[in-house]
């Protein structure tokens, strides 16, 4: 059965269900990325480094390797020469969404996201990533 690979974006309106489960989770590296420099706060800081620790034990923290940095921009060059992203769009657009997707694939997971658009972008292109809206996964 697949397991749950959480984007950034559910962060804000599930923050309590997210920390009283968090290892019930898979997480990409990208994501901590994205919370720790948005963090402003101390405790939450520390909050997620002990998170980190206790997912790498558990084998649930997702690091992309670089096959996977190579498979993700063929990924998003495939959307620009299908017309399906402007060429004129920075090459670093898409890149943490779809290094989250990469992920997901490789590690059967699906993806829970409130930014339904770009993961349903990045489908077009990799056709095995799940997606479920954070409404229907947190209900």
């Amino acid at each position: 059965m697949a397991s749950p690979l959480l984007d950034t974006s559910v962060f804000a309106t599930y923050k309590d269900r997210i920390d009283s489960n968090f290892d019930s989770f898979y997480f990409s590296i990208i994501v901590f990325y994205e919370l720790i420099a948005s963090t402003i706060d101390e405790s939450a800081l520390q909050k997620y480094e002990r998170w980190q620790t206790a997912l790498n034990k558990a084998g649930k923290l997702i690091v992309p390797t670089k096959t996977d940095w190579i498979n993700t921009a063929k990924a998003v060059r495939r959307l620009r020469h299908q017309r399906l992203i402007n060429k004129n769009l920075p090459a670093t657009k898409l890149q943490n969404d779809a290094l989250i997707a990469r992920a997901a694939v490789f590690h059967g997971c699906f993806v829970v996201t409130e930014n339904i658009r770009d993961f349903a972008l990045l489908q077009k292109v990799m056709p095995k990533l799940d997606v479920i809206p954070a409404v229907e996964y947190f209900r």
